[in-house]
Parts: structure tokens; C-alpha cells; sequence
């Protein structure tokens, strides 16, 4: 079996919260040297699944600056190898996969035959953005979207990190698209990921913290794969920029934190139509009490 080391440099006051991101990514233990600079490591076994670790682990990495919590420099190495060479290293791992009925992720640089019919292609260069399509968060919140998309729907996808949500709901049918993220740089990767895709070529991409910079008539979905902390600062934002009848799809909800989370849906006045499981992982679609249930879906 090979492993990969992953080091992180950083300061004290960041341990804590480095060692509980590799931790919660699958990390059975975490190495500190603290000699000189200070240095978390973590060893993850070299499989297909590696790619998708590093960019959770970056991802999550650079939000924790929202909570206050300074990282920096916050290096990622990784077996030696810089942060910086390893979008091309990592493209050994990365290949299509079929993730549901219709979906299948194909990166960029592979040639795409479907199989069947139905197959719809998401092509994909992710770089360094998390949300590759092999992620279980991911898969997961493209099943919710086979579940309640019909064809013609408005959306937003929040967080939208690779645009891989964007183009699996065009895919499937979905109307207007408008994609957010808080990072510049998931931004610019989504962008260049929807112009890869002619069916999600016309979908927006602008920079937002969640849904604070985004002025839309209700929708009649919001999706959001992101990090579980920000979750509860979501869900009170989507009420109002729902429709009476839309749905909520979220996922990045690890089992600790799940009850919690399904705690503050309800709180919000949502009622959990569908819970799905992956793993560690939970993702939820959720409705306005009040709304009728839709027999066709559910």
C-alpha cells in the first residue's frame, strides 16, 4: 500500500483546527513538529480518493480565516511536492466516473464515449477547487438533484467550488442557474469549468459570502455542498429566497454534526423530505413545512 504525507505549515494557535480538518477528511492520527516552524502531518493512502482529500483539506484550510482562526502560511506539501505541482501530479488518479443514472464526471483531459443514452457528461478540470464529482458530498447532492429536478427549474448553487452542481443540474434539465462562491479563485476554476461545458456555458458565477451578495426572485432550488460550519449560517438565508414550494438540497454534513444541523432546518421552518447517507456524510433535501408534499417526487 502507498501513503502520501501531507503537511501543512502553520502556527500554534492553528493546531487545533489543522489537526481537525485531517481528521474529519479520514486521517486515523496527525504528526506535529513544532521544532522550528510549525508543521501538522497527516498520511493518506495513495488511491483515487487522494485528490479529492487534498482539495477538502485546502478548501477548508483557507476558510479558516471566516472564524477568526489564523493559519498562516498555511503551505500545503505534500510527499515533497509543492501545493503549486500538484494539479498536474494528481491527474494519475483523477478519471471519468460514473456517479449516477446520468451523470458521469469526466475531466478535461480524457476523451468521453457514453455508454448509454442517458449518460450526461460533466466535464471537469478542478484544479484546486474542491468538488471533483468523487467526492461522497458530491455524489451525493447530485442523487438529491436526480430526486426532485423536473426540467425548467430556477436554482442557486451556493459554494459552488468546481461548478460541478451547476452543470449536473443543466444537465438534468434545470432553467436558470445562478452559482456563488466565496473564494476568487473557486470562482475563476468554475468559470472556466461551465465554459468547458456548452449546455452551462450562459450560467453565472459571482463572488458572495453565501447569499449576502445575491439579489434574485425567489428560486425553486438552493443547493449548497460546502463546509459544515457555514451551514448554520446558510439556512436562515434561504427562507426568503425560496419559493413557498422550492426545496433545499445541502450536504458536507459529517455524522457529528448532523443532528445539529437537522436540528436548525427545523428551526428554520423546514421539514426533512428526503435524509441520504454516504459514509460519514448526510445530505438533506428540505421543504417549508407549510408546502404540500409532491407525490410525484417523494
Amino acid at each position: 500500500m502507498n501513503w502520501q504525507a501531507v503537511q501543512i505549515t502553520t502556527q500554534n494557535q492553528a493546531i487545533e483546527a489543522v489537526s481537525e480538518i485531517f481528521l474529519s477528511v479520514g486521517a486515523q492520527g496527525v504528526q506535529i513538529d513544532d521544532e522550528s516552524d510549525v508543521q501538522v502531518i497527516a498520511y493518506f493512502e495513495a488511491n483515487d480518493q487522494f485528490p479529492a482529500i487534498v482539495t477538502t483539506i485546502r478548501t477548508r484550510l483557507a476558510a479558516l480565516a471566516n472564524f477568526g482562526i489564523d493559519a498562516s502560511p498555511a503551505t500545503i506539501t505534500i510527499d515533497g511536492i509543492a501545493q503549486s505541482d500538484w494539479e498536474n501530479n494528481w491527474k494519475q488518479y483523477y478519471h471519468a466516473q460514473r456517479i449516477t443514472r446520468h451523470l458521469t464526471v469526466v475531466p478535461s483531459w480524457e476523451t468521453f464515449t457514453p455508454v448509454q443514452a442517458e449518460e450526461k457528461p460533466i466535464i471537469m478540470d478542478p484544479k484546486l477547487a474542491f468538488g471533483t464529482g468523487t467526492h461522497e458530498t458530491t455524489q451525493l447532492m447530485m442523487e438529491a438533484l436526480e430526486t426532485v429536478v423536473r426540467g425548467g427549474e430556477t436554482m442557486i448553487d451556493v459554494g459552488t467550488g468546481s461548478g460541478v452542481l451547476a452543470v449536473a443540474a443543466r444537465q438534468l434539465g434545470v432553467g436558470h442557474i445562478l452559482a456563488t462562491d466565496i473564494d476568487e479563485m473557486s470562482v475563476a476554476v468554475a468559470k472556466e469549468n461551465l465554459a468547458l461545458n456548452p449546455v452551462a456555458a450562459d450560467i453565472p458565477v459571482i463572488a458572495s459570502d453565501l447569499l449576502a451578495d445575491v439579489a434574485t426572485a425567489p428560486v425553486d432550488l438552493i443547493v449548497a455542498n460546502i463546509l459544515a460550519d457555514v451551514i448554520a449560517r446558510l439556512i436562515p438565508q434561504t427562507v426568503s429566497r425560496l419559493k413557498p414550494t422550492g426545496y433545499f438540497l445541502v450536504s458536507g454534513i459529517y455524522d457529528a454534526i448532523a443532528p445539529d444541523i437537522q436540528a436548525q432546518l427545523n428551526a428554520a421552518g423546514y421539514r426533512i423530505v428526503q435524509k441520504s447517507q454516504m459514509g460519514e456524510w448526510h445530505s438533506y433535501i428540505a421543504q417549508q413545512k407549510e408546502a404540500e408534499p409532491c407525490n410525484d417526487i417523494f
